[in-house]
């Protein structure tokens, strides 16, 4: 990488929603196929030599495998005899002998190939946490991921493993399952894996590594880290640890036979069956101890122990966000918890516009950040929704059934709705037909509030309306008094809903699920401008102020690129008419001479020739930037936003930063770090009514 810091924060935030290999794909009673590798890896020349074993159950005429057109094929031999074969675009077609149709085989198939995928060297801003990198062999360290094609695979779906990989003295290689060896000589290092536990796939991970381990229980927990960061090794032993125990304790037995850290020659964030893949600059973010690493473990039940029947879609995503990411936050304080789900429905309203929605059914992997709002965002809530439906104790004790009685076998929405059906004694099929088998969500209005006092009570009333087809739902309203406030949840199942509450202190304000425990989409009102909005808005323009120096509007036009927003109309400033703004989004290169009022009412930023103010500190830097999402006044349904660098080097490295912090309103960047964010704080709502007790009160 050449800019570190951008990596630091590129794989900060985007390991936070790192993903998972899907492991199976296919029926439990499938054949299985055995892989036994011999590998030799040749990292200063970028290649390997390899000898596969490959048992398959049921001899056919021939068999088709899938390797990669990188490879030579060098003999294919069958009880010692050579089989005839062609290797043509990736498929090698071997002819089997007659006599062994229907038989179980083990072919040994000879071959060598050079690996020498690049990451990229400078990237902007990539939905592909890949990186494009499926296959590298470099001395810096070796990446070969299932679906590379760096061995002969029949595809068949279930597998058992055998990795045997030679390669220089020091060089040692991770994969899932058991260690069986780990040697080093001064002529090589030799690592031998097995995992019995059928996988689709076999990624691995090598490099110069030292190994540091401990045993959690049974279970043995090791980071295999680069010689530089040994000093991360034990915090992320003990962080393991604990998290190892609070999920056993939640969902029962670890299912697989160890868990390894280990680190990555390129910024990475993946889970993989019994062990994690983490970039170099990666290792060193607190938050990734704190939230992602978890995340991570939590998938050893939820994907890759019990797995997904993406028929109907990918629930796992969303019940690890909920039982990690979000399960931490409210284990800290109840506020935190309500942050991150009012967060969840923020990045929904903002990203995923009624025309871009889907059905959680057909979420299947994270593919642009709408994708992640639904598949990780919603369906976090929607297990939010359900352990309150249900109850703690049902919905903890469902989880660690489904872990006990289904670990390892592909699971699907149904089945959830059906083993919390049984255990909470209650039809939930339309509960997760509503949420799951739908797209959308509920958009509500609060209407003809009223405040009545008789005697020494006060008696309210009012409505709740949805738009379009309505929802089902229980909802929570908080009346707000010169006492304690009040919370009634209520039942709504059509269009109009009206609701009565009796209270003895004087009303002083209502609010509508205040703490975001229903998820809704949230009314334009509700969501800050943020980066966000203008990443996803479809309704965006651009304008270059013409105070903004030439080198550096041109570095700034990055961060639309950055935005995933290069394809939107930019105009000059002097060409602007005030009309043309006019029901659109802004994105500002700059800061103009004439559209500069919604920046700085209100928000206490001021800018001038010099640079810019903000929270009483100045930012004269030619290595600081802005940029500041806000709501004009007159023009509520709007977001304007303004990209301000100081010079061209500050526009270029912010531009690779904002998209990251995508549900801030502003933030101002120095030296390389971010030295303020936040967001505005939402003054009105629709779901808010404030009373007037001199009209109410007779």
């Amino acid at each position: 990488m050449k800019s570190i810091r951008f990596a630091l924060l590129m794989m900060a935030v985007g390991l936070a929603f790192a993903f998972f290999w899907q492991p199976v794909a296919e029926a439990a009673d499938d054949p299985i196929v055995r892989h036994d590798l011999t590998v030799e890896l040749f990292p200063a020349q970028g290649r390997l030599e390899a000898v596969s074993l490959l048992t398959l159950p049921r001899a056919g005429a021939s068999a088709r495998l899938f390797l990669s057109p990188q490879a030579r094929v060098s003999e294919v031999t069958l009880n010692g005899a050579s089989l005839p074969y062609n290797f043509i675009r990736g498929i090698l077609n071997v002819r089997l002998p007659a006599e062994e149709r229907g038989q179980s085989v083990t072919l040994e198939i000879h071959y060598a190939g050079r690996f020498a995928d690049q990451p990229p060297q400078d990237p902007i801003m990539t939905e592909d946490p890949s990186f494009g990198v499926a296959a590298a062999i470099t001395e810096q360290g070796t990446f070969l991921s299932g679906g590379s094609g760096w061995y002969p695979d029949p595809r068949l779906g279930n597998a058992t493993w055998r990795l045997n990989l030679t390669a220089p003295p020091g060089y040692l290689a991770v994969t899932a399952g058991r260690l069986v060896e780990q040697t080093t000589t001064a002529e090589y290092s030799r690592s031998v894996w097995e995992e019995h536990i059928p996988l689709a796939n076999l990624t691995v991970s090598a490099g110069p590594y030292e190994v540091q381990s401990i045993q959690v229980g049974e279970i043995p927990v090791s980071t295999y880290f680069y010689p530089h960061s040994q000093d991360l090794a034990q915090t992320y032993l003990d962080a393991t640890r604990e998290y190892l125990e609070l999920f056993q304790d939640l969902f029962g037995p670890y299912p697989f036979e160890k868990f390894a850290v280990v680190e990555n020659f390129f910024p990475t964030g993946y889970g993989f069956p019994s062990w994690t893949l983490l970039g170099s600059t990666v290792i060193r973010l607190p938050f990734i101890l704190e939230t992602s690493l978890g995340h991570e473990i939590a998938h050893s039940w939820w994907g890759t122990g019990v797995r997904v029947d993406t028929s109907q879609g990918n629930w796992s995503e969303g019940l690890t966000t909920y039982v990690a990411d979000y399960l931490f936050l409210e284990r800290r304080s109840a506020e935190q918890a309500r942050d991150y789900r009012l967060r969840i429905l923020r990045d929904y309203a903002a990203l995923v516009t009624p025309e871009r929605d889907f059905p959680l059914t057909r979420f299947l992997r994270r593919t642009d950040r709408p994708t992640q709002a639904v598949g990780y965002g919603k369906a976090a809530m929607v297990f939010h929704m359900l352990r309150h439906k249900v109850g703690e104790d049902v919905f903890w004790g469902g989880l660690r059934e489904m872990a006990e009685t289904r670990m390892f076998d592909r699971v699907s929405w149904g089945d959830f709705a059906g083993l919390y059906s049984r255990l909470s004694d209650t039809d939930l099929t339309p509960f997760f037909d509503q949420w799951v088998r739908r797209a959308g969500a509920p958009i509500l209005a609060l209407e003809d509030v009223e405040a009545r006092r008789d005697g020494d009570q006060w008696h309210l009333s009012g409505r709740l309306t949805q738009q379009a087809r309505p929802f089902v739902l229980q909802l929570p309203l908080t009346l707000e008094t010169e006492g304690e406030p009040t919370v009634q949840w209520i039942s709504l199942d059509g269009r109009d809903t009206r609701f009565t509450m009796t209270v003895a202190d004087a009303p002083k304000r209502l609010l509508v699920d205040p703490d975001a425990q229903v998820f809704r989409r949230l009314h334009p009102a509700e969501i800050p401008a943020s980066v966000n909005s203008i990443r996803g808005s479809e309704r965006l323009l651009a304008v270059l102020a013409e105070d903004l120096p030439a080198s550096t509007a041109e570095a700034a036009r990055l961060i639309l690129q950055a935005l995933r927003q290069q394809d939107v109309r930019l105009l000059e400033e002097d060409q602007v008419r005030p009309e043309q703004l006019r029901d659109h989004d802004v994105l500002f290169l700059g800061l103009p001479r004439r559209f500069a009022a919604p920046l700085l009412d209100g928000t206490g930023l001021s800018v001038d020739q010099q640079g810019f103010a903000f929270a009483g500190e100045r930012f004269d830097g030619p290595q600081a930037a802005l940029f500041a999402a806000v709501t004009p006044q007159d023009a509520p349904d709007a977001r304007w936003a303004y990209f301000i660098p100081n010079s061209p080097e500050s526009a270029r490295d912010a531009a690779r930063r904002i998209p990251h912090y995508g549900r801030d309103s502003y933030l101002i960047f120095d030296q390389g770090e971010n030295r303020a964010r936040g967001t505005w704080e939402i003054q009105n709502s629709p779901l808010i009514h404030n009373f007037n007790l001199s009209e109410s009160n007779p």
